[in-house]
């Protein structure tokens, strides 16, 4: 089977990937504007995950212990707020000691992104800035790449949704603070979810930008587990960032100075 190989396809435009014109700009989506490029071009970044610093893990390990040794009222005081995106609100029961706990947070703070592929993504319209496609790819080999599975979808700017095989993937206005894993930042997320006696199906689009400017996020993510032992079915998802300038592993946490 052969690819695309979008690497070369789009090299010619390169000098502009990283760049949007005022005129491409003007006719982009809202929810796109000044985050992807919308008239053609793609942009270069990485599929990224996060690796937490090594003393965030000892420290989120003795909070783990203490925990443990909670009241059943206690932890689901905490459970309700947890999300593990972010990083934990103070809670007196898990940190007695305050000071802790602002050890807890700076250590979050530096959290690293390690570069686990190269890609490209762009938008592209056929029919004058009503629906776009997703332009994208992954390198396979120095020779080859292949579309992400984002490139399935298809946005609706009229209607400012998503359709992909599943459904329609609605949304809005989603921002993030400095808790936030990857740091502050702004954008839109989109999000269906589609149940039946055997399944629970969840499919997931964030398209977002830190409140630096510095580096614009794509979030995807498909979910599917069983309604009847809640095990899981499927799990598919990934986090692409842009642009990454470097093949280093280790990247500067994005969202600050």
């Amino acid at each position: 089977m052969k690819h695309m190989n979008i690497f070369r396809t789009f090299s010619a435009s390169a000098a502009v990937t990283v760049m949007f014109s005022t005129a491409a700009m003007a006719a982009a989506p809202a929810a796109l504007d000044g985050i992807l490029p919308c008239d053609g071009s793609t942009m270069p970044g990485s599929v990224v995950r996060p690796i937490p610093d090594e003393k965030f893990t000892a420290l989120h390990r003795a909070a783990i212990e203490r925990y443990t040794k909670l009241t059943p009222e206690q932890r689901k005081e905490i459970d309700e707020k947890l999300n593990p995106m972010f990083l934990m609100e103070y809670n007196a029961n898990l940190w007695p000691d305050k000071k802790e706990y602002e050890k807890y947070a700076e250590a979050w703070k530096k959290v690293k992104l390690v570069s686990m592929a190269a890609v490209r993504m762009g938008m592209k319209s056929t029919d004058g800035g009503k629906t776009y496609s997703v332009l994208s790819g992954t390198r396979v080999t120095d020779s080859s790449s292949m579309p992400l599975t984002i490139g399935a979808l298809r946005y609706n700017a009229e209607k400012n949704t998503w359709t992909s095989n599943n459904g329609e993937l609605t949304g809005g206005e989603w921002n993030a603070d400095e808790r936030f894993i990857f740091g502050a930042q702004t954008g839109s997320e989109w999000k269906m979810t589609r149940k039946d006696s055997l399944s629970e199906l969840t499919e997931m689009v964030r398209v977002s930008k830190t409140t630096n400017g510095r580096m614009v996020f794509v979030v995807y993510n498909l979910s599917e587990k069983s309604v009847i032992s809640g095990s899981p079915i499927a799990n598919h998802g990934y986090v692409l960032c842009f642009p990454i300038t470097t093949t280093s592993a280790h990247i500067s946490r994005p969202g600050r100075k």
